[in-house]
């Protein structure tokens, strides 16, 4: 394969950036001779609306402030022989939104890693936003496993008899078991009720690749699902064809297809 290069522009403007190199190195003749190609990976998301319609297409660079000039010429593994000549390397800092700080040929990509690059899943993606649906708060569960040991001391101080004994010795154990199990788990960032169930998906799923592939984040109060569009390609026909599917029946439908495919796997 050819030599690579990252070239840093400003964030923002990698699209803009690679339209005006395209065209510059189409009328050099030089840097047609140089260059095979300009790279700028992105990631295209559709969002699935209220009324189940899809909005428009949002294209994301998955590397901000780079985008990348692959070589007509071959190098040695690391790229280490690859170098781009000064004329070319003007015409490429003449051009609006690329950034000045080499002074001199670009970052170089080694091979292989350039090849992952290549590589890169960017698939376009679907997103959905449902409002946070709240899940029982860790402050209500410790008031919760607070009263049953306060209750659990108190039967075991009452029990007038040595059956209510053993049973008041029994709910103090539990209680007490609750309040370690609370005492020795880490917290986590919280989540909806969206981002609990999915984390249930993920542990039966272990390794599963298309599961690791859902994605959930907060945003404005409102729980975020990304997953690529093949996914909703086939869940979509489980919905009423004469409707549009709400993004709340688009992710039950997601998370049925994904637990049927766990279990047939």
């Amino acid at each position: 394969m050819g030599a690579a290069f990252a070239i840093q522009v400003m964030t923002g403007k990698e699209s803009n950036v690679q339209r005006l190199m395209d065209w510059a190195f189409s009328k050099n003749e030089n840097a047609q001779k140089w260059i095979k190609a300009v790279h700028n990976f992105t990631e295209s998301t559709v969002r699935i609306l209220s009324g189940g319609n899809l909005g428009k297409e949002i294209k994301r660079t998955i590397m901000p402030g780079y985008i990348f000039i692959e070589m007509n010429y071959s190098v040695d593994e690391n790229n280490q022989s690859a170098y781009i000549p000064a004329d070319v390397w003007h015409l490429i800092k003449s051009i609006p939104g690329v950034l000045k700080q080499f002074t001199g040929s670009g970052q170089i990509i080694g091979e292989e890693e350039f090849r992952k690059m290549l590589g890169l899943d960017t698939e376009e993606q679907i997103e959905v936003a449902i409002p946070v649906q709240e899940i029982e708060s860790e402050a209500s569960k410790v008031n919760e496993t607070e009263r049953n040991m306060k209750n659990a001391l108190h039967q075991v101080n009452t029990a007038s008899t040595k059956e209510e004994q053993v049973q008041a010795e029994q709910a103090l154990e539990v209680a007490e078991q609750q309040m370690n199990d609370l005492l020795e788990k880490s917290y986590e960032e919280s989540v909806g009720a969206v981002g609990a169930e999915l984390k249930e998906i993920e542990h039966d799923a272990g390794s599963n690749s298309v599961v690791s592939k859902i994605k959930i984040f907060l945003r404005n109060s409102k729980e975020i699902v990304r997953f690529p569009k093949m996914l909703l390609e086939k869940i979509i026909v489980r919905t009423d064809s004469k409707s549009k599917p709400s993004p709340y029946e688009v992710v039950e439908q997601l998370f049925k297809h994904l637990r049927q495919q766990l279990g047939a796997s």
